[in-house]
């Protein structure tokens, strides 16, 4: 979506839970990081446990993804019946 980076950072926050679709969410370090499916990307919200607060959204690369991983689950797609 045109126009989504140069929000600031409260307005993308609300854009990503109104109009984005929640993959899922981990927690790392001290935050709790969101994955969203937002238009044609892949966008993390970093959730500041501590000061809790948003403090970074940005583009998921293919680095970040490998966070995710251990939330897979594919065990349905492996069994045969």
């Amino acid at each position: 979506m045109k126009g989504f980076d140069k929000l600031d950072i409260d307005s993308k926050s609300i854009m990503l839970h109104y109009r984005g679709q929640m993959i899922t969410s981990v927690k790392y370090y001290n935050y709790r990081v969101t994955l969203y499916a937002f238009s044609d990307r892949l966008i993390e919200e970093y959730y500041d446990t501590e000061n809790r607060e948003v403090s970074r959204i940005c583009n998921a690369t293919d680095q970040d993804l490998k966070k995710y991983l251990d939330k897979i689950d594919i065990s349905d797609l492996t069994t045969f019946n």
